[in-house]
């Protein structure tokens, strides 16, 4: 029998290698959470919009990222060579997100047979090669049911308003039991009203607001106040440029947006002691708002949020509030 294992990202990949997997093992490699998820008709359409994006984003060659993306892909374009087809995904956003774009694949390839969810309400980085394995136990078979959910949600992600992801995150998505509450975690990626300031930049200003915090030292803080975490350094990295390389600065410290290429800039990035400006103390209050000041321009889903006027999430109240 000839197996395939699509998962995460390459720690995992290893760790199943290190476990004596003889399958074909497939990273996925891509923080959907962060950027543009076009609705777009092939997996290659959209793979081009994404290596586009985290190429400019966290400035990697554009070539190799489309590379490698290629090599994934065509690796899921010959899924008939496989009789079991094993996805081993985690529970947080980063993972579950993962999970329904390739659920969605396989639903537009029309197969179900062979293909077994196994999901995780931990991080399989904190398993070793002999006892990961045990998740396999309760692998989960995709069935026609659980592929058009996944078809249905991931039609919701990829829209051009965050209304319906709103909504379906208000109760318990069947087949999928850690969707809920990624999805709901998702959904405070959006500004919030009062300040125009996500959940993660408010944490961000708000521990640099009681202590003068480095922006290696901001990482590890926000990881753990994370009920799931689930963004990488770059990423949060890239947070921290957005507040200090704004028009009008939230905070202050570093002198260059961080470069995972340039080993002098990384060092000295990573250890900048940071402090709120006069601006940041303001927006952190409430008594301005980061969207009138500063404007927005990012992707939350396939909501494009462009401009002074954005969707915003009430964390508190769990509303989705229409720009204005």
């Amino acid at each position: 029998m000839t197996t395939l294992l699509i998962t995460d990202g390459d720690q995992t990949a290893d760790l199943l290698a290190a476990a004596g997997s003889r399958a074909t093992i497939l990273p996925w490699r891509d923080a959907l959470h962060d950027g543009p998820l076009p609705a777009l008709d092939t997996l290659e359409a959209f793979s081009a919009v994404r290596a586009e994006h985290l190429a400019l984003v966290f400035k990697f060659d554009p070539g190799t990222v489309a590379a490698t993306f290629a090599e994934r892909d065509a690796v899921m374009r010959r899924h008939a060579e496989f009789d079991r087809i094993e996805l081993w995904f985690e529970h947080d956003l980063y993972d579950q997100l993962q999970l329904l774009q390739v659920l969605d694949f396989f639903a537009r390839e029309e197969r179900s047979q062979g293909i077994v969810i196994v999901q995780a309400d931990s991080f399989f980085a904190l398993e070793r090669p002999d006892t990961v394995m045990r998740f396999a136990i309760d692998g989960v078979r995709v069935s026609p049911a659980l592929l058009n959910m996944a078809v249905t949600v991931w039609g919701e992600l990829t829209a051009p308003t965050p209304q319906a992801i709103a909504k379906r995150a208000g109760k318990p998505i069947k087949g999928f039991p850690f969707l809920q509450a990624a999805l709901g975690r998702f959904l405070e990626e959006l500004p919030q009203p009062g300040t125009g300031l996500n959940r993660t930049e408010m944490r961000l200003l708000d521990a640099i607001g009681m202590d003068e915090l480095s922006p290696a030292a901001l990482f590890h803080q926000a990881r753990e106040a994370e009920e799931a975490p689930f963004m990488g350094t770059w990423p949060f990295y890239a947070v921290i440029d957005s507040l200090a390389f704004c028009d009008f600065p939230l905070i202050t410290g570093v002198h260059a947006p961080y470069s995972h290429a340039d080993s002098e800039v990384h060092a000295e990035y990573v250890t900048a002691p940071l402090t709120l400006t006069d601006m940041g103390e303001d927006i952190l209050s409430g008594a301005q708002d980061q969207i009138s000041t500063n404007g927005i321009r990012r992707w939350w889903g396939g909501t494009e949020l462009n401009g002074f006027s954005a969707w915003r999430f009430n964390r508190e109240t769990r509303t989705l509030l229409e720009p204005r």
